[in-house]
């Protein structure tokens, strides 16, 4: 009887925890996380490395380091990436690209190389201020002109506690809003 009542407090746990952290990873596939607060929106982009820049491995050449310096700077413009409409008038508050397994970013320096996943991913964390959030209707994904090998990205859009799922593909790249 301990056994069982100790299992059902942790399955609870054990389900957060893979919601949160456990993205099945699955390549052409990357998560996007946008919360809508005000005039405010918080988008968190989680990609698999082989989609932006076709390889998971850490770079061992100069030209994968350059295609990672370009991915990252690619990735820092996300108004390029995620097209609102003009007349919002939105801008880019601040982006911050990580990629882990190039030691990338805070979380690089947690774990020893030989204990790190070796199915890295570029997380980029965004927030954009619109002076007119009111007039987005439909937010188009220019995402999958930069990255080839990108194909769907799941989107979990939250707003006011509200949240809805959606995939957006290469063959219809755009969001409603």
């Amino acid at each position: 009887m301990r056994s069982a009542a100790l299992a059902l407090t942790l399955i609870p746990a054990v389900a957060l925890s893979q919601t949160h952290a456990g993205i099945e990873h699955e390549h052409g596939t990357g998560h996007l996380d946008i919360a809508v607060s005000g005039a405010e929106l918080s988008l968190s982009l989680a990609v698999p490395a082989a989609d932006i820049v076709g390889f998971e491995r850490p770079a061992q050449t100069d030209e994968d380091r350059t295609l990672v310096a370009g991915a990252i700077s690619v990735l820092s413009k996300p108004l390029e990436l995620f097209v609102l409409p003009e007349d919002a008038a939105c801008f880019t508050a601040t982006a911050n690209v990580t990629l882990p397994a190039e030691g990338l970013g805070p979380e690089a320096d947690a774990a020893p190389a030989s204990d790190q996943d070796p199915h890295s991913e570029f997380q980029a964390d965004y927030q954009i201020q619109c002076q007119a959030i009111d007039v987005i209707e439909a937010i188009g994904f220019a995402y999958f002109e930069r990255f080839p090998n990108a194909q769907k990205l799941v989107v979990k859009v939250d707003r006011s506690g509200e949240v809805q799922m959606h995939e957006v593909t290469r063959s219809m790249p755009n969001l409603p809003f």
